[in-house]
């Protein structure tokens, strides 16, 4: 006798309460210390200067002084690390083009040696790959 399929209870749905997170106040902090700037002026604004000058006169012009230092050995450091990138990016171009050369003359050198396909081969699939690299390098960069 077959038997009858057994009937399961619906499942009961119910909304789950999504909450927002809840983010802490700021808090003070009771350091004297002037928020960091992003701009490289050699300066300090002129509020915290003239809070300087009425707590220690004479270490303004040592602020100055140092803060001068810090921007030329930032901007030195910014002009060394772009030179050595166009280095990089000079030698990868010769680095292809030595690379390209050589498989296309390696591929013509088989050609001409007996086997055309295999050399058409090996010159295409020399030309295709560094194709690939430059594509894919280009993506990553932008």
């Amino acid at each position: 006798m077959p038997t009858a399929p057994v009937k399961k209870p619906p499942v009961k749905r119910t909304a789950v309460k999504s909450t927002a997170a809840k983010v802490a106040p700021a808090r003070r902090s009771a350091s004297k210390t002037p928020p960091a700037s992003s701009a490289d002026s050699p300066i300090l604004p002129v509020d915290q200067l003239d809070a300087l000058r009425k707590i220690k006169p004479d270490a303004v012009e040592w602020v100055i002084q140092q803060t001068q230092i810090e921007a030329e050995h930032r901007r030195a450091e910014t002009t060394r690390v772009n030179d050595l990138i166009f280095v990089e990016h000079l030698l990868a171009q010769i680095s292809a083009l030595i690379i390209g050369v050589a498989g296309i003359w390696g591929g013509s050198w088989v050609a001409v040696n007996g086997q055309p396909l295999i050399g058409f081969a090996i010159a295409a699939v020399v030309v295709t790959a560094l194709a690939v690299v430059q594509l894919t390098a280009r993506k990553k960069r932008q």
